[in-house]
């Protein structure tokens, strides 16, 4: 088995889901269980980095980029929230 599909349990993808010949019917490569949403590469199927229900496909990049930059993930929730809080600072001084 290959490394990226052994990692695939600290990701929380799919990987190890049965039935491989499926993905590679849809075009995914082996040590992948699905294709991103935003740019087509090879990705992961995985739980949205944040409170909103929601699974969808990311390479590893777009998925660290949501998590980062979206309101709603679970780090860029403490950067708007940091953001608001310097604008707010900023407009009152």
């Amino acid at each position: 088995m290959s490394e990226r599909s052994e990692s695939g349990l600290a990701r929380g993808c799919y990987c190890k889901e049965p039935h491989p010949e499926e993905r590679e019917a849809q075009g995914i490569p082996p040590g992948y269980c699905g294709l991103c949403e935003t740019c087509g590469r090879p990705g992961h199927l995985r739980h949205f980095p944040g409170p909103v229900p929601y699974t969808g496909a990311w390479c590893d990049w777009h998925y660290q980029r949501t998590a980062l930059l979206s309101p709603h993930g679970s780090i860029g929730q403490f950067v708007w929230l940091g953001l608001v809080v310097l604008v707010g600072w900023a407009s009152c001084g």
